[in-house]
Order: C-alpha cells, then structure tokens, then sequence
C-alpha cells in the first residue's frame, strides 16, 4: 500500500496535465491563490476557500499580502510541495472542519506542520476548526483568521494555537 501511495503522487500530476491539456484548467496537488508574494495565508479544504478568496481579494485591494492555498489532494500527502508553497510566509492559518479525537489539532494541521518540520521550515502556524455541527462559516470569520494572522506576522507568534470559528454560544 505504502509503494501505491508513492507511485499515485506521479499518477495524479500526469492525469492533472492531461486534464489541463484537454479542457484548460489546472489541477494538482492544491491550488495557490495569489500566493506568490503573499506574506500570510490561509491553507484549507474544499468550500471554505471560495469564501476565503473573497476575503483575500479584499485584503489585497487594501494593500495586505494575503494568499490561500486549497488542498485538492490529502492521501498521498504532498507534503514537500506544500512547505515549498509555504517556505516564505510570515504566518500561515490552517482551516479544518474536522476536530480530531486525539486532543491535539485537527488532521490537516498536523500534517502540514510535520511537513513544515519535516522541511527545515520554523514559521506560526494557528489552527481553526470550523463547521462543527454543520455551522456556517461565512466573511466575518475569515476576516477574523486573516486579522489574526497579521498580528501574527508582526509579533511572530500566534496569540491562541487552537481556535474555533462560530461555535454555538460564542454568538
């Protein structure tokens, strides 16, 4: 199974191109939103992200060096790729509608903070975990992940770790 796994990273990016060569859009492992000068990002998966790309454009219409990166592919984990995505943030949020039962993080923050020690890379890394119950999560909240992200990038360290976006009575 670990052998499939590693052979599928190469599947997926040949059958991506081919995709991209057929009908012009681009997939991959994720998908980076004006992330290439971006000094804070949210990274997160599925639905979630359109929203977020509303939040970054109106980030950027204020002068704000936000960025998303959308994880299209989880298993095999592209963890390489996605701390070189990352290597050059100042802060970075990483968006979960999953709580994980192990009492630490949710799963995808894990992940890609093994990836980024896995890398070399030190950066602030705060986890939020929304949709629990099937709650909304919708502009105001990420324009609240995206504040507390510059204030991260400014102080270099995140002021709460775990976070939860629009649990019932925080309202």
């Amino acid at each position: 199974m670990s052998a499939a796994m590693e052979r599928a990273s190469e599947v997926i990016l040949d059958v991506a191109a081919e995709f991209n060569k057929r009908f012009g859009r681009e997939y991959g492992f994720f998908e980076k939103y004006k992330m290439d000068d971006a000094q804070i990002a949210i990274a997160a998966i599925g639905s979630v992200c359109g929203t977020a790309k509303v939040a970054v454009d109106e980030l950027r219409s204020r002068g704000v060096k936000a960025g998303l990166l959308k994880v299209r592919v989880y298993r095999p984990f592209p963890w390489k790729e996605l701390a070189a995505a990352f290597k050059n943030l100042k802060a970075l949020a990483v968006l979960d509608r999953c709580d994980s039962s192990s009492g630490y993080a949710s799963p995808l923050f894990t992940d890609i903070t093994s990836a980024l020690f896995s890398a070399g890379i030190k950066l602030p890394v705060s986890d939020y975990i929304y949709g629990l119950g099937g709650r909304d999560i919708n502009f105001e909240h990420i324009n609240k992940v995206y504040s507390d992200l510059l204030e991260t990038s400014k102080t270099g360290r995140t002021a709460k770790l775990f976070n939860y976006l629009n649990l019932r009575g925080d309202e």
